[in-house]
């Protein structure tokens, strides 16, 4: 891929594996409170987790409306009956102090750091990404890290975008890649912003998409195409 100067770089399922990372902070925070854990559970957190995600990609949900109900939601589904927002706070405390690489990521980092600009770009809490990120010693191979949080739009609305790049100007998009394992949020969102992009498909999923200018499977693969 030529003419490339800086490549953006989702966090959470691309960077840091956030399904070990959130499992396990479930199971902790489950331990704490005497709760009898089972992995249909973790199912069914995952599917109420990523359509709250879906939301606030679109704009119609606030990460703060997502830590109110999250977990109320969650309870309701496999009937457990105590507050759903006081767990969010243990869950919450746990899932900053966890920090497990994806496979291959810390690798990657060290490869593209120096060749390029290199960019993490996430929709998370500030805080808790810099954390994960310190925790997983990553962010001495990160040139910036752009949070929604204190940009004040998400991905994929092109405002984030547009406040990213005033950050790393005179780059411009047409040289920059955004590789990341969300069809809206990274590909949608870059493409639609003028950058190439990378799907990460570490679900192995048949989404049929045009839109990546190429697809992954793995982390190791992308040192093909940078």
């Amino acid at each position: 891929m030529d003419n490339i100067k800086a490549v953006f770089i989702d966090i959470d399922n691309t960077l840091l594996d956030f399904n070990k990372c959130a499992l396990w902070s479930m199971q902790k925070a489950f331990n704490d409170y005497g709760l009898s854990f089972e992995n249909s559970m973790f199912d069914t957190f995952n599917m109420i987790n990523n359509r709250l995600w879906l939301r606030i990609e679109k704009g119609e949900l606030t990460k703060e409306e997502l830590y109110a109900c999250r977990w109320n939601m969650i309870f309701a589904l496999i009937g457990i009956d105590i507050d759903g927002v006081e767990f969010e706070n243990v869950f919450y405390s746990y899932l900053t102090e966890s920090a497990e690489p994806v496979d291959g990521a810390l690798d990657l980092l060290k490869y593209l750091h120096g060749k390029y600009l290199v960019c993490a770009a996430s929709n998370a809490s500030y805080a808790q990404q810099i954390k994960r990120l310190n925790n997983a010693g990553m962010t001495e191979y990160l040139d910036r890290i752009f949070i929604s949080e204190q940009i004040g739009f998400s991905k994929p609305q092109k405002e984030f975008f547009e406040r990213c790049f005033e950050k790393i100007s005179p780059i411009v998009p047409s040289e920059t890649v955004m590789i990341g394992d969300s069809l809206t949020a990274d590909i949608e969102g870059g493409a639609s912003f003028g950058m190439k992009t990378c799907r990460y498909n570490h679900n192995l999923t048949n989404e049929s998409s045009d839109l990546p200018d190429f697809t992954v499977c793995s982390l190791s693969e992308i040192k093909k195409y940078l």
